[in-house]
């Protein structure tokens, strides 16, 4: 009998060790296996500012999509309909502003079941595809250059917003504001993201309109932090919120959205 107990309890002892094992490795993977290394674009910058007249005011580059281009001041004409490119409605100065908005057009990737990796998608319509949560899973960075230097920021939230709650002008929020703004972000994102935002981090918000939810004109939104210091980004976990029901019943076709 107790050596029957003595092998229940090995097992039992080996089975813990197992499952520890198991938990430590895909944990050790999420902190110490990079999934995303910047990408200098310090000289595609001066290249574009001798085509532009110098309005380029940095560089955009977002992970697992095409949007990897130049980011201007506010272009609205026919010539540039065919340009890929970001735009901002004032001057970049990351090193200042703790809340920075970047836009693209979506043209073309607006139904209930946005396109992934289509290269005739040259804009900002690619950034839909965070509307996937197993896409989401897999990309997590943005790099922005600036003003000779890289700079690396991981997401944190990913959501729709009406047209009225659109900020299109770079702020550099109080503590108070900023918490605030924090928090409402936080609490709309469709995912979860293992990541701690606070008043003290700088933030990038990039921006595109879209007819997805009901044929509504709303903003889709993908926001990132600023990660100080580092070039090499490592994985982190992200989770379903409840309010990403909606989303998954229009991506299946659940939901009329026309």
């Amino acid at each position: 009998m107790k050596k029957k107990k003595k092998i229940i309890f090995f097992l039992l002892l080996l089975f813990i060790l197992i499952v520890c094992m198991y938990i430590f490795r895909n944990n050790i993977k999420d902190i110490f296996i990079p999934i995303y290394k910047v990408e200098d674009r310090i000289n595609n910058i001066k290249k574009e500012s001798k085509k532009t007249n110098g309005e380029v005011q940095g560089w955009i580059k977002v992970q697992g999509t095409n949007i990897d281009y130049p980011i201007v001041l506010e272009k609205d004409t026919e010539e540039d309909a065919s340009y890929s490119y970001s735009w901002i409605n004032y001057t970049l100065n990351l090193k200042n502003d703790n809340y920075t908005p970047i836009f693209g057009h979506n043209i073309r990737n607006v139904s209930s079941q946005p396109l992934i990796n289509d290269d005739s998608l040259y804009r900002f319509e690619q950034l839909m595809s965070f509307i996937y949560y197993d896409f989401a899973k897999e990309n997590k960075y943005v790099q922005v250059t600036y003003n000779n230097k890289n700079y690396l920021y991981q997401i944190f939230s990913v959501s729709l917003i009406d047209e009225n709650d659109v900020i299109y002008y770079s702020k550099n929020y109080s503590s108070k504001e900023f918490k605030k703004y924090i928090k409402k972000s936080l609490d709309r994102s469709y995912f979860k993201y293992n990541v701690k935002v606070d008043e003290n981090d700088k933030i990038i918000s990039l921006n595109t309109c879209t007819r997805f939810d009901n044929g509504n004109y709303r903003h889709f939104i993908v926001e990132a932090k600023l990660v100080k210091n580092k070039n090499v980004g490592y994985n982190y976990s992200i989770k379903k919120k409840k309010n990403y029901e909606k989303i998954e019943k229009i991506l299946k076709g659940d939901v009329d959205n026309v």
